[in-house]
């Protein structure tokens, strides 16, 4: 239970981070400031933002369903399945279909 409490505030804190950045990047694009940086940052901050927001989420509601006295692997491999199955259909996303920004 403890490994699942560290990931959650880990998670969270990157989430803040890279949200942050990608928020303020996003305003910079959206305003005209250093757009060539903006436009970076936020191309490389989308995967990890939502991969950390994925995160937090599945392990809070893992912590939030399961039961102390029981062992849940096939509740693992299924979260575990479904962050996978996220990251590869944005990776697939973010390199096969172009941005119109």
């Amino acid at each position: 239970m403890h490994i699942e409490k560290n990931i959650q505030k880990i998670s969270l804190i990157f989430f803040f981070i890279l949200g942050t950045a990608y928020m303020l990047a996003f305003l910079m694009l959206l305003n005209g400031y250093n757009t060539d940086l903006a436009l970076a940052v936020k191309k490389i901050l989308s995967i990890p933002f939502v991969l950390t927001a994925a995160i937090y989420g599945f392990v809070s509601l893992k912590i939030g369903l399961e039961l102390p006295e029981k062992h849940h692997k096939i509740s693992n491999i299924i979260f575990i399945g479904v962050i996978i199955l996220l990251f590869v259909l944005l990776i697939y996303l973010n390199l096969f279909i172009p941005d119109r920004v």
